[in-house]
């Protein structure tokens, strides 16, 4: 059926009448309008370049995809039905109702808009609105409202958007989509998520506007009950003001930003410390070494703390750190390259403060000395953790932890990385840093891990019971004193890529000279909380 542009008005359905077309609907430069009772069956694709006017009904009932071209006009009341689906081919709007019985609606790059007074019904399983593409579900606002639902959905999963605003509008609105995977800008380390995000558009209301999305159980990595509202604004996350409901799988957040995301995950702080390690620090660049990933990378790709020969004690920490290949390559600021792994205690503030390890993270240390969480970029995620003041301590493999002093040096951490407190240990003063000056040492002006820990315990000393020297020849070297062992060794405590008890640049001679200042019978050790 194709209606050409006709000199009078034209009711092309009557009162209590139905119309079916089996072929294609196309309206060019017509009215069309739809009586009350009325319904118009249209089983193939519906192309119009105008308004379909009248309080009757459109019912899309084809056997197979059809194609819906509005250009985006309005259908005042539109019935789907077609269990192969609808695709638009162009933006539509909603005047007064939505009605699924079965099937999706599939936008693509176009927007489905709602006015401000459509509503919505049948919508649920394998029924509901798929933003496969571009283009989003538009809600149209011109006063408050409160938990409308827009029946988004991936899949044959329904996973709904609600929307809820106070304050004034003008040419307002809400746009929406759900994308079946996990928000691709969550910190890396996240241990309870989802499997879908909600990415957000606002415009034109001044007030408050909150989303709340609703995820299915099978969207869910890790525990549920941890899960919290989270909003994301091209820069930060924050949980501020969110709702969370594992009764009815759904969480909500207030829209801050024009453009965004909406998201389900674990409560969340982020940890930005920087610290030197002594057998990587060059006094003369001001930087570290870091020959164990060039000329090709010897840093293991997964945490090596979980593993023999360190076996460090993880803290709810269950999930084992893993990076990417691309991590470990050259960096466009050189600074930035990756000098190895380094292990991150969590400690608490109160009773006995620093003394109570809380949560531990392994991440990595770039030349400059700042710590990364896996991804070489994002500061370091704690999970399940509350904002507030804490103690960070940071240890590594071959060297001697340090930690900030819990009475006078303790970090503010919270969950927006642009306004994150920087640890800086490496310029902290004494007072800053647990212990006596004996718990780390300097070079060029700048504080560093005590370096030669080859056996990997609390200290570092050259003579006497589990001295790093014999460690070194005995276990690293298989008692071979002209041996060298090459690779990712605990026993390289110079970062040359190698292990070496004699000859020149071996680590013998840099645990003595450098380490323990020549003499042998001196000894280094750890000072963290206890």
């Amino acid at each position: 059926m194709k209606l050409k542009k006709l000199p009078t008005f034209l009711t092309v359905v009557a009162l209590g009448m139905s119309n079916l077309v089996s072929a294609q609907l196309v309206i060019d430069n017509a009215t069309f309008f739809v009586e009350a009772g009325a319904t118009v069956t249209v089983q193939g694709d519906l192309t119009s370049n105008a308004n379909i006017q009248g309080p009757g009904k459109i019912l899309l009932k084809g056997t197979s995809n059809q194609n819906i071209n509005m250009g985006g006009f309005s259908i005042p009341n539109l019935e789907m039905d077609n269990a192969s689906n609808v695709t638009l081919t162009g933006n539509l709007k909603i005047g007064t109702a939505l009605m699924f019985t079965n099937g999706k609606i599939l936008l693509g790059d176009n927007n489905l808009t709602f006015s401000e007074l459509a509503t919505t019904s049948g919508q649920g399983a394998s029924k509901f609105v798929e933003t496969n593409g571009n283009g989003q579900l538009v809600k149209l606002l011109t006063a408050d409202v409160a938990a409308v639902e827009l029946p988004l959905g991936t899949g044959t999963n329904y996973r709904p958007a609600f929307v809820s605003s106070t304050g004034t509008y003008s040419n307002a609105s809400v746009g929406v989509k759900a994308l079946a995977v996990p928000d691709p800008n969550r910190p890396p380390m996240i241990s309870d998520y989802v499997a879908t995000y909600w990415p957000v558009t606002k415009s034109g209301v001044t007030g408050t506007v909150t989303v709340a999305g609703q995820y299915v159980t099978a969207d869910i990595t890790g525990t549920e009950s941890n899960l919290r509202g989270y909003f994301y604004n091209g820069t930060d996350w924050t949980s501020a003001s969110e709702t969370h409901d594992a009764g009815l799988n759904r969480v909500s957040a207030p829209i801050s930003a024009a453009t965004g995301s909406v998201y389900a995950m674990d409560k969340f702080v982020l940890t930005k410390a920087k610290v030197f390690l002594q057998g990587a620090y060059n006094s003369v660049t001001g930087v570290m070494s870091d020959a164990l990933r060039t000329p090709s990378n010897l840093i293991p790709l997964t945490d090596p703390y979980r593993a023999a020969p360190y076996n460090f004690v993880q803290v709810a920490n269950p999930v084992a750190e893993s990076a990417a290949v691309s991590v470990f390559g050259d960096q466009a600021n050189a600074n930035d390259n990756i000098v190895d792994w380094v292990f991150l205690e969590l400690r608490n503030n109160g009773t006995n403060p620093g003394s109570n390890i809380l949560q531990t993270r392994s991440a990595l240390v770039k030349r400059d000395g700042s710590i990364v969480d896996v991804d070489g970029i994002s500061p370091v995620t704690f999970n399940n953790v509350v904002d507030g003041n804490y103690t960070v301590a940071v240890r590594h493999r071959n060297h001697l932890g340090i930690s900030a002093d819990p009475t006078t040096n303790l970090l503010a951490l919270a969950e927006k990385k642009s306004t994150a407190s920087l640890l800086d240990l490496t310029t902290a003063t004494d007072a800053q840093i647990f212990g006596t000056t004996a718990a780390y040492t300097t070079a060029g002006g700048k504080n560093m891990l005590w370096a030669g820990n080859a056996n990997f315990n609390n200290n570092a000393k050259y003579t006497g019971p589990a001295n790093d020297k014999d460690y070194l020849l005995g276990t690293v070297l298989g008692g071979l004193g002209t041996a060298t062992v090459a690779g990712y060794s605990a026993g390289d405590l110079n970062f040359n890529r190698s292990a070496k008890y004699t000859g020149p640049a071996n680590d013998k001679d840099f645990l003595l000279a450098n380490i323990l200042s020549g003499i042998s019978t001196a000894t280094r050790t750890q000072a963290l909380p206890q």
